[in-house]
């Protein structure tokens, strides 16, 4: 028998557990007002001793009936009734409360108790007791408790008098075999596993619990020990809680589809929003049965939200954007979308935050089939363990380390996973979002963390899957957006992105798996390689003619401030990468890119690329159209084509003097690597028409 006035997530994860080892539960109070008082910060639960009282009045004189009563929002039961009534039975007794480390509501009665042993816990807690029908309701058939009254300090005080205690046959079971409260006891247990099967083990009394009470103010850890509990997950069976309560939308009409609001929140500058609208964009939900609330707090970001709507935004059921203008705070603009959910009645709530890359473009299908409260997918940054979900608390509520929290990020636990914070991408069933409403906000909160806590408060469940890869998330502390394209800066902090937007799709197969007889050289010892996309080559033009401090070029000899006052013996029309404060970015690419080509090309030649000279020329008609014969001051030089011979310039490319060969046929994005000062003497060909644009590095001078 339980007590349960709501049907919250707790009382359906208690359920759930007594499905799992096949037990009858009668569950009294469903519906009812609660009446008991706010009994996680104050005494109170009178009403479940007059509800239990209700509910044995049928069974009061079944002699031979053993009746268990547990709490049900913050228990599980973790054995069949079998086990259960051995281990009752091993008592002697008539009545088993369980045990607890503190003697509450009223500690001065503490020196009344029975000493027990060290390891043993010594007070009574009234989350759960077993026992025949007939005497308990004799312990409580005569009482006259307020709803308000503390059902706890009913029992304690019953079980003090020792008269009653030994008429009745009440013991405590200290030891934790059948009842264990976590409150206070949770280094004094751990989970084990025997095959598919998982079990909580108490390491001081030697036993194992058959139910599980996390009482107190330790939620977070007995949702976190739910996680494996019950079989839910195990290292052999994986996670079979994760196969329970869904849905499938698999047959489902567009027209039936829930009714979805989508909100994003671009809260700062944010790197590589091209393809996070991309992402979104091409989310396979119906969008007819979306309706989208954007806010966006920065400018920077106008260009990408402009051209997603251009592209999208007429086919969602309905669109509010909250630009700059409207001058929304973070948390004021996702309190909004809150009240336009609710208003428009909308049957879930996903929100999507701008550093998100949701590149599965089933992840909201997942998540609504899933059939969670809340939900995130899993995102992290790409070999950081800086993720979008806190395995566990502080006691002030801040981020604490959980210990499964690294296996989880990294992926080997795959699964569902109960905790207390996620952020960044959300789903929030419709139904909660009356209760959530003014949630983000919090005097001594961040937005994501006050949502959270409304969330904790209200018995709410936040589950993090990490079944599969969702995507990822961006890491924008550094990116600048007063470049043209900061997104070119972020090859250190978002090296998968920054590979996947602008690493030519070819570079690893040339790399690893072309053999050098097959690698294509348009001149002796030139060697013609695919390095970048045509995204790089675009945005590294536009980024220098952002810039737009181009040298004066020339075909003599000069002065160059930009090196430290040296001459420059074959200037050009050029912009050094460390103008744009792109040095560090470019070197990594040298470093990691293009150091290892020069390994394949130049056999027994290892390099880290060095390089100081690292420039974009500009050749044009009128400005400076060509170079003349010149070596290199290098081991090796690269030359990567920026624009299109044909299209963008006629004209143009360089001819080596020595071995009598040109190339003027450059494909836009890859690179000429080519020999140095000693072998390669070499010249700029006239450019006749429009500009050509290439990228130069002297490697290793």
């Amino acid at each position: 028998m339980t007590v349960a006035t709501d049907n919250t997530d707790g009382f359906q994860r208690f359920i759930r557990s007594t499905e799992t080892f096949n037990l009858d539960v009668k569950v009294l109070g469903m519906g009812q007002k609660w009446e008991g008082g706010d009994i996680v910060k104050y005494a109170g639960g009178g009403q479940k001793v007059n509800l239990l009282k209700e509910g044995l009045e049928e069974l009061k004189e079944k002699k031979d009936l053993i009746v268990m009563f547990v709490d049900s929002y913050d228990v599980i039961m973790d054995a069949g009734a079998d086990a259960i009534l051995a281990a009752f039975k091993k008592f002697d007794a008539r009545v088993v409360f369980s045990a607890e480390g503190f003697c509450w509501p009223d500690a001065s009665l503490a020196h009344e108790y029975p000493e027990v042993k060290m390891s043993e816990k010594r007070y009574l807690n009234s989350g759960g007791f077993i026992g025949y029908a007939t005497d308990i309701y004799k312990l409580i058939g005569g009482s006259s408790l307020r709803s308000d009254d503390d059902d706890q300090l009913f029992y304690t005080k019953s079980f003090l008098d020792k008269t009653l205690r030994e008429k009745l046959g009440i013991k405590l079971d200290s030891k934790g075999e059948i009842f264990q409260n976590l409150n206070g006891a949770l280094d004094d247990v751990k989970v084990k596993f025997k095959g598919s099967s998982s079990y909580l083990y108490n390491m001081k009394t030697g036993v194992t619990p058959l139910v599980i009470h996390g009482n107190g103010p330790i939620k977070h850890h007995f949702n976190a020990l739910t996680n494996y509990l019950g079989g839910h997950w195990t290292p052999t069976g994986g996670c079979n809680g994760c196969k329970q309560r869904t849905i499938h939308l698999d047959a489902t009409k567009t027209e039936n589809y829930p009714q979805v609001m989508m909100a994003i929140f671009i809260e700062q500058p944010t790197a590589f929003l091209q393809e996070f609208f991309y992402n979104i964009g091409n989310l396979s939900y119906p969008k007819s049965k979306i309706d989208l609330y954007l806010h966006y707090s920065d400018e920077s970001s106008k260009k990408y939200v402009d051209e997603f709507l251009e592209r999208n935004g007429d086919e969602f059921g309905s669109k509010q954007i909250e630009t700059p203008v409207s001058e929304l705070n973070d948390w004021t603009a996702r309190n909004k979308a809150l009240e336009k959910c609710n208003s428009k009645k909308c049957e879930y709530l996903f929100t999507v935050d701008g550093d998100v890359q949701l590149e599965d473009h089933n992840t909201l299908v997942d998540l609504i089939q899933y059939n969670r409260s809340v939900i995130a997918p899993l995102l992290s940054r790409p070999g950081k363990l800086w993720s979008n979900f806190w395995g566990s608390l502080s006691p002030d509520g801040f981020y604490k380390r959980s210990d499964d929290y690294a296996e989880i990020v990294t992926g080997r636990q795959k699964g569902q996973w109960n905790v207390p914070y996620i952020s960044q991408s959300l789903l929030i069933h419709g139904y909660l979002v009356p209760s959530l409403l003014g949630g983000y906000t919090d005097s001594d909160l961040d937005s994501d963390m006050a949502i959270c806590k409304r969330m904790r408060e209200k018995g709410i469940f936040m589950y993090v899957d990490n079944q599969k890869k969702y995507g990822l998330l961006v890491d924008s502390e550094q990116f600048d957006p007063s470049k043209a394209h900061g997104d070119l800066y972020m090859i250190f902090d978002n090296r998968e992105m920054w590979e996947k937007k602008y690493l030519h799709p070819e570079f690893n197969r040339y790399l690893n798996t072309v053999p050098f007889s097959e690698l294509e050289q348009p001149c002796p010892d030139v060697f013609w390689l695919p390095i970048v996309t045509t995204k790089f080559c675009w945005d590294l033009i536009d980024e220098m003619e952002h810039y737009g401090k181009w040298s004066g070029g020339g075909h003599q000899p000069a002065v160059d401030d930009r090196l430290g006052g040296s001459y420059e013996n074959v200037p050009t029309v050029d912009i050094h990468t460390n103008q744009i404060d792109w040095e560090p970015q470019w070197l990594e690419i040298l470093k990691s890119y293009i150091g290892p080509y020069s390994g394949k090309v130049f056999e027994g030649y290892y390099t880290e690329a060095r390089a100081h000279m690292n420039f974009v020329v500009r050749y044009t008609p009128g400005e400076q159209d060509r170079l003349k014969p010149h070596s290199d001051s290098s081991s090796y030089t690269i030359n990567i084509a920026l624009n299109r011979p044909g299209i963008d310039f006629t004209g143009g490319g360089t001819r080596f003097i020595r071995q009598n060969c040109s190339v003027t046929n450059a494909r836009q994005g890859w690179l000429l690597m080519h020999a140095g000062r000693l072998t390669h003497f070499h010249e700029g060909l006239p450019t006749t028409g429009g500009t050509r644009y290439i990228m130069v590095s002297f490697i290793d001078p």
